[in-house]
C-alpha cells in the first residue's frame, strides 16, 4: 500500500519574528508560535520600553508574562526535512 506524503512548506513552520524555521518552538496563549529565543527577546525589549508583554502577531497582551512551554508537535515537525518554498519533494 502506497503512502501519500504531505508537502510541508517552510513558511508554514517559520517564526514571524526571525522568519527562519522554528527553533525550540513555543506557543503563546493566543495560539501563535515562535522560536523560544525570539519571543523571549521580543518580550524583554517590550518590557523595557512599555512594561507589557504582547503577541507580535495579534497584539493580545499578557499579564503577567506567560511561562513558555515547548510545542512538542511543532518541534517534531520542524526536525523533518521541509523543502524550501517552490521546491518539490
Amino acid at each position: 500500500m502506497a503512502q501519500k506524503g504531505v508537502l510541508l512548506h517552510q513558511e508554514t513552520f517559520s517564526c514571524s519574528i526571525c522568519l527562519d524555521l522554528l527553533k525550540d518552538p513555543v506557543t503563546t496563549a493566543c495560539g501563535h508560535s515562535y522560536c523560544r529565543n525570539c519571543i523571549k527577546s521580543f518580550w524583554d525589549n517590550e518590557e523595557k520600553k512599555m512594561g507589557i508583554h504582547s503577541c507580535p502577531q495579534c497584539r493580545k497582551t499578557f499579564t503577567p508574562r506567560p511561562v513558555l512551554v515547548k510545542n512538542t508537535m511543532l518541534a517534531a515537525l520542524t526536525t523533518i526535512s521541509v523543502p524550501e518554498h517552490g521546491q518539490k519533494q
